[in-house]
């Protein structure tokens, strides 16, 4: 039976390795081994590494394709990607020069920008750009871009594929193409896909169950599902998971079955989505369910979300720890809204646990710090003097802006000579804080790493012990009447990210206010499910 399943990957396998088309569009759902899937691909092509270009999404997805296909191509985030041709191409800077800077806040400088020298509310200029729409708008805002000699991500796409559009010649030519995550892309950077197709073959790898971005940054699910739909790319499909137990990719099949019945997920594109028993048996016979812990309260006087989590942390077998240390992915994985995020990682800390928390900041919060940097190593650089005009504004701000958006004079000629005079002494007496000499303390190899993030974050991450937290009525979803889906594609996430065990846990009290659970733990088979009361004879039953 073992052999079945493995001859019919092999197929599959070697279908995509076989194919002479230029252009391929693989359908992959979560842990279907698109990483090998990419090494054999890129293998198959002779040359020059530099001739062959991974695109992906996510920092978390770039890091691991990094490590496993750094030797055979250019592995990028598409915005990294982007950086890296306005270094190199003088074309392609329009405005900018080499050494410009690369600041993630820029976005809110120009929206205050444009609040100072303007009536009414700042244009979206970023959704502006993500949906390709030119005019005075971005206009300006590349104007102020050019000014400040910066950079961030959209802008950064939106500079380089507007330059390759008015010029093909400038588009690179490569032997190979990768594309991953490609349902998280907006418009923008899907029409800079279609423009590096011109020139190269190119393989685009997506999943519309996994499209989380749509809210965030204006990505759409409808991109793959056109492509998919146009006839212009040849199909496959990954039809194994081979990082989820049985149990959980049975679950996705609920959800999936469920969602339909309730004419959900329409035009969704189907795919085999298959649990895989010659790498996953021995795990799914030792986690045959997923735990679905009901917690009678959750407040600070009763963290019971917190204190279940932090035990069953404590029973993780130390192999399994080792191998997630080994393959360099967490053990253990908290997803969930940062209101229940908080109060876990507050008591797993007071319990001696190591965390790596990643709560969703949106914009860069500006500091001091940045202004300081950028002026100590350039006394005139604009982006320094406006960052610093932004968090120590002198009486003449808003003047100064105006004039410099008037004239596009340097800012160090319009500041007041004692302002200009004690930042600049600041900045050359300044100096970062050491770590007082001592030693970073050594990191216990034997203890389980522990992430905590949100449903989003989720992205490109794996564990091997998933507690999922948040799904209550109101919540996830908000609207049991109007499910959203975009809120099971947030759950399917969160659930696909498990390789040993999943727990999913839920309060019927929080902060004192009565809560009750998601309809979404319905979608999931009875059979599947192992319920857990965790209520104080829970606790009263322990310490026997």
């Amino acid at each position: 039976m073992s052999n079945d399943y493995q001859k019919e990957l092999a197929k599959a396998l070697e279908r995509i390795l076989q194919s002479k088309s230029p252009k391929r569009l693989i359908v992959a759902g979560p842990g279907t081994g698109k990483t090998t899937l990419f090494r054999r691909l890129l293998e198959s092509v002779p040359g020059d590494p530099k001739k062959r270009l991974v695109l992906t999404f996510l920092n978390n997805l770039k890091k691991e394709l990094e490590e496993k296909l750094s030797d055979f191509a250019g592995v990028f985030t598409f915005h990294g990607y982007c950086h890296f041709l306005l270094r190199r191409s003088e074309q392609l800077r329009s405005g900018l020069t080499i050494g410009f800077k690369y600041f993630p806040g820029l976005a809110s400088l120009i929206k205050e920008d444009w609040k100072l020298t303007h009536k009414g509310d700042p244009p979206k200029f970023v959704g502006l750009m993500r949906d390709l729409q030119e005019g005075e708008h971005t206009e300006f805002y590349l104007a102020r871009a050019n000014y400040y000699d910066a950079v961030e991500f959209d802008d950064s796409v939106f500079r380089v594929r507007r330059v390759l559009a008015e010029k093909p010649q400038l588009v690179e030519s490569y032997e190979m193409i990768l594309v991953d995550e490609y349902q998280d892309f907006n418009r923008l950077e899907a029409s800079f896909i279609d423009l590096l197709a011109t020139k190269s073959p190119i393989t685009i790898v997506g999943d519309d169950d996994q499209a989380l971005y749509s809210q965030l940054r204006g990505s759409s699910y409808e991109f793959i599902r056109n492509l998919h739909q146009a006839g212009e790319y040849e199909r496959f499909e990954l039809p194994f998971c081979m990082r989820c137990p049985e149990v959980v990719v049975g679950a996705i099949s609920d959800i999936v079955e469920a969602a339909k019945k309730t004419k959900r997920l329409l035009g969704r594109i189907e795919k085999p989505y298959n649990y895989f028993p010659p790498q996953k048996e021995a795990d799914s016979k030792r986690y045959p369910t997923i735990k679905i812990i009901a917690t009678s309260t959750q407040q600070s006087k009763a963290n019971y979300m917190g204190k279940y989590i932090a035990e069953a942390v404590r029973q993780i077998p130390s192999e399994e720890i080792q191998e997630s240390r080994k393959g360099g992915f967490p053990t253990v994985l908290i997803i969930g809204p940062v209101h229940y995020l908080r109060p876990v990682a507050a008591h797993l800390l007071s319990e001696g646990f190591r965390l790596d928390v990643k709560e969703d900041s949106g914009q860069k919060t500006l500091e001091r710090w940045d202004a300081i940097a950028i002026l100590r190593e350039n006394p005139e650089s604009n982006l320094g003097w406006r960052i610093m005009l932004e968090i120590d504004p002198p009486p003449s701000r808003t003047k100064i802006v105006r004039q410099s958006v008037k004239e596009a004079s340097a800012l160090i000629g319009l500041l007041p000579g004692d302002y200009k005079d004690k930042i600049l002494r600041e900045a050359k007496e300044w100096t970062e804080a050491l770590s007082a000499g001592a030693a970073a303390e050594a990191e216990d190899v034997a203890l389980p790493t522990v992430k905590l993030t949100s449903f989003e974050g989720s992205k490109g991450l794996s564990a091997q012990h998933v507690f999922i937290l948040g799904l209550q009525k109101t919540e996830l979803p908000r609207d049991e009447q109007n499910i959203a889906d975009l809120e099971i594609c947030k759950l399917i996430v969160a659930l696909t990210r498990t390789r040993k065990q999943c727990q999913i846990l839920y309060t019927w009290r929080f902060g004192g206010n009565p809560r009750q659970p998601s309809i979404f733990l319905d979608w999931i088979r009875p059979a599947r499910k192992e319920p857990i009361t965790v209520d104080k004879t829970y606790w009263e039953k322990k310490k026997v």
